[in-house]
Formats: structure tokens, C-alpha cells, sequence
């Protein structure tokens, strides 16, 4: 597969991913071929991009850290839970211990799948989908320290909710495609403390889970909010969410900008470890996302072009890729791959992502 901008999509061509809609459905499933009337409300509907089957790897497949059953099922638990909560109904509040433990068994299942391929989503789905991203890069991380059951669940549920309040803010302030003002982005703020007093009357989620909302805007120099915050005074659950926050927000399209590429979300994560977020959290983290996720189109410092058709494990900034073009574009034949790890001369230094 490869992601491609919707704006050059063909009819003709083949989903290599689905398309979610806001309630958890699928609007096009993995393998559908688009037609003219699917691109143009794909567009439409604000999707920028969408992975599509290449025909020119066949054998390339890429497995998501969780099941599209399961990812199906924690956005539709989400987005009602939510609207109860919000409602004063929290009789929904036990299920999201119940999809915390569907995504732990699905993370669990194979430990060594890297954050490889994220979801394609329409706008106005970004909340929850986002929500379910954060807890499984949450999850993957706790896992990672050796965090037993219990406080993973606990950790789980504090993710999948972290951003209650959003769901308090106007739609045409949280999806303003310009600059906010500075009382929108109080607004924006507020929803930090929003989310924690609603969650902290919820006698089903416990008061830590509960400060995950309150503290994820928190970072490690202070620089944070809503209360500023310095390093351990920040819960370790807000300090791990706050990562996985960030890079889901940073790769994902925005109404107000496009997404940032993997491995740059990556490298802006990095640049700030250890001043914006816990160093040993961004380590651990990153050691589970593929800079250069499978299916990526990449040109090298020797002016061939490629797709990376597998990570390296732990280097996962020096994938392997297999050749498509030499440096004056001629198609190149073979099935050679040139593993990064044992090229040392060799970098990359364009990533093709139309």
C-alpha cells in the first residue's frame, strides 16, 4: 500500500485501508475500488488522504497495532460515552474498561508491531478516532515499562477520555482553518479543566484517570496547562498521554494544516524530549513508531527511489527498501532491496507522499 493525496486519487484504484465515519461505521472498506462519486465525497467529507493497494508490490501487507473490529467498536463506545457522560448518564462508563481490555489483548497479541499506518478519518470524527489512537499509543508504552494490568487499565481509560472537554467547545472554534483569537484559545484551554471536573463526579472512573484530562496539556519545563506544571509533579499517566497526543495531532490532517509526516512528528518529538515532554516517555515511545512506515515512497542520497517494504528493529529510522527507479528515472527491474542498516553510506532524504 501507499498513501496518496485524495486530490490525485483515480477511479479505477483500490483502498489498501477503510475510511471511518464519525460513528465508528466504515464508509469505504479495505479493497473497495473507487469510483468518481466515491473521490469526490471523499473530498467532500474532508479526507486528505487514503492509503491505496499498488500493484506493483503484491506482496506487501501491513498489519495495524489493532484490529479494525476493535478500533470499530472503541470509537462508537467512545463518542456514546461521552454523550452520556456529558449528559449526567454514566451507566455507559463500565464499557470503556471493557474496550480498554479489547485493546490491550490486541496490543498484547503481537508486541513487536511497530505504529506502522495510521487511520484515515473524516473531520469530523477527529476526537474520538484520535481519543482511540492515544490510548493504544498510551497502552503500547505502559507496556513497554512493565505496567501490570491494573494500572494499564486504569491508565487506558484516563486516555480514551482525556479529551472529554473538546466535546464542550464550539465546532467553529475547534475547527477554525485560521489563527485562533486569544479568547478562542481560552476557550480551547478550558477544556483541560472541563474534562477533569466531569470526569472526577464519575464514581466508575478513578480520580487518577481523571487527572489524565486535567494534565495533558501539562509539560515537564512548566511551559504547560492549565496550572504550569514541572516535571514528576506531572502524574506519570499525564506524562505518558501527552506524547501520544502530540504525534496522533501532529500526523493527523487538520482543518487549520496538513499533517506532519511520520518521521517528522517523530523528530519534533524528539527536539523537545526531555524539555516539553518526559525523556525516558518519548524513548520508549519512539522505539514502537516506524519512522518510515511500510508502504512510504522514498528517494535515497543516491537519487534512487524506492517503498519501504519492512522496519528495522530497533532501528527503525534505517528501514529497507525496495528500488523502483535509479537517479535518471529509468524503472528498475529487479526485485533489489537495499537494507538501510547495512548501507551506512546511504540516506534518506525525501519522502515521495503523493
Amino acid at each position: 500500500m501507499r498513501r496518496i493525496s485524495t486530490s490525485f486519487l483515480q477511479p479505477g484504484m483500490q483502498l489498501a485501508q477503510s475510511v471511518f465515519a464519525a460513528d465508528g461505521r466504515v464508509l469505504l472498506a479495505r479493497g473497495q475500488v473507487l469510483r468518481e462519486s466515491y473521490i469526490e465525497r471523499l473530498r467532500q467529507l474532508g479526507v486528505w488522504s487514503v492509503y491505496i493497494v499498488d500493484p506493483r508490490f503484491p506482496d506487501l501487507e501491513v498489519e495495524s497495532i489493532i484490529s479494525e473490529q476493535t478500533r470499530v467498536q472503541a470509537i462508537k463506545t467512545i463518542r456514546t460515552v461521552c454523550h452520556n457522560v456529558l449528559a449526567g448518564n454514566a451507566s455507559g462508563v463500565p464499557t470503556l474498561k471493557e474496550v480498554v481490555e479489547l485493546l490491550i489483548d490486541d496490543l498484547a497479541k503481537n508486541p513487536r508491531l511497530m505504529i506502522n499506518v495510521l487511520d484515515i478519518r473524516t473531520h469530523d470524527d477527529y476526537t474520538f478516532a484520535h481519543s482511540v489512537n492515544v490510548c493504544s499509543f498510551s497502552l503500547l508504552v505502559g507496556m513497554s515499562m512493565g505496567l501490570h494490568n491494573g494500572v494499564l487499565r486504569e491508565l487506558g481509560v484516563g486516555a480514551l477520555m482525556h479529551d472529554l472537554g473538546k466535546t464542550l467547545i464550539p465546532s467553529e472554534i475547534l475547527n477554525k482553518p485560521g489563527p485562533l483569537t486569544p479568547e478562542e484559545y481560552e476557550c480551547v484551554k478550558r477544556h483541560s479543566t472541563d474534562g477533569f471536573n466531569i470526569l472526577r463526579r464519575q464514581d466508575e472512573i478513578s480520580l487518577l484517570s481523571a487527572h489524565v484530562a486535567f494534565q495533558h496539556h501539562e509539560r515537564q519545563d512548566g511551559t504547560g496547562y492549565p496550572r504550569g506544571l514541572e516535571g514528576d509533579d506531572v502524574h506519570l499517566y499525564a506524562r505518558i498521554v501527552s506524547v501520544a497526543d502530540v504525534y496522533d495531532a501532529l500526523a493527523s490532517d487538520r482543518s487549520y494544516r496538513a499533517r506532519f509526516l511520520p518521521h517528522e512528528a517523530a523528530e519534533w518529538l524528539m527536539a523537545n524530549s526531555g524539555l516539553m515532554f518526559d525523556a525516558e516517555v518519548v524513548r520508549l515511545f519512539l522505539q514502537k513508531v516506524a519512522f518510515y512506515p511500510v508502504g512510504s515512497m522514498v528517494r535515497l542520497s543516491n537519487g534512487f527511489t524506492g517503498v519501504v517494504v519492512d522496519i528495522n528493529q530497533p532501528m527503525t529510522t534505517r528501514p529497507i527498501i525496495r528500488l523502483l527507479t535509479d537517479p535518471n528515472g529509468q524503472a528498475v527491474d529487479t526485485l533489489e532491496e537495499i537494507d538501510l542498516v547495512k548501507h551506512t553510506d546511504l540516506l534518506i532524504v525525501d519522502v515521495i507522499h503523493e
